[in-house]
């Protein structure tokens, strides 16, 4: 819903602006890949809506246990340049995303190791996490370099943050079917230790860092 509504104040509002330039744009980046529609409203001032995206895997293995790690990124941005001088130009807007990491735990050879408790991986029926990038809607600001609507060909560059806020973290573990109640219980408290361990580990990261080159073509 916030993605339609997003979208559809942007167009509506960029179709009264008869008279200004259109440029399309692709990038490549650290929110993924994707394309930008952009109106020139003016000699200095542009306006872009944009998307991006990514999937990508890799291990993680900084607290207890590993984990295969997928990233997925998802980036729809609203936002508005000024350009300075030079090429060189001022943007500032709204990312709305859902980027996320999924966590899959893996054993070390048949057992887990949580908390300082070993498991038998065959009594563990799975232990999953996931974790979120703060609010869905975020501030952008940054410099970039090129105007995607100027006439022709061209390229830009943008560098910048995303303000994200607090990480959210979530870690679940399911017994099987072999393990006692008791120590059921006993996982589930060495989980919430190890939730807090990957929790503790993104707390300080607030920013999402915005760099990204792409090409572009105005009408």
């Amino acid at each position: 819903m916030q993605y339609k509504m997003i979208a559809a104040i942007l167009i509506a509002g960029f179709s009264a602006s008869a008279m200004a330039d259109i440029g399309v744009g692709i990038e490549a980046g650290t929110t993924g890949y994707g394309a930008d529609l952009a109106y020139k409203l003016s000699d200095s001032v542009g306006a872009r809506i944009g998307y991006t995206g990514l999937n990508y895997s890799r291990s993680m293995s900084d607290t207890d246990i590993k984990y295969d790690a997928k990233l997925k990124l998802s980036n729809l941005k609203a936002v508005a340049d000024w350009n300075l001088i030079g090429g060189f130009r001022l943007t500032g807007g709204l990312y709305v995303h859902d980027n996320k990491v999924d966590l899959n735990g893996e054993p070390n050879g048949s057992t887990y190791t949580i908390n300082g408790d070993t498991y038998q991986a065959s009594q563990i029926g799975s232990v999953k996490g996931r974790v979120k990038f703060g609010s869905s809607v975020s501030p952008y600001l940054g410099i970039g370099y090129g105007m995607i609507a100027d006439k022709g060909f061209g390229f830009f560059a943008d560098v910048g943050a995303i303000y994200l806020g607090k990480a959210k973290v979530s870690v679940d573990a399911s017994c099987g079917s072999a393990m006692p109640a008791s120590s059921c219980a006993q996982l589930q408290s060495d989980v919430e230790h190890e939730r807090q361990k990957v929790y503790d580990k993104l707390n300080g990261y607030r920013f999402w860092p915005v760099v990204s080159v792409g090409v572009s073509y105005a009408f």
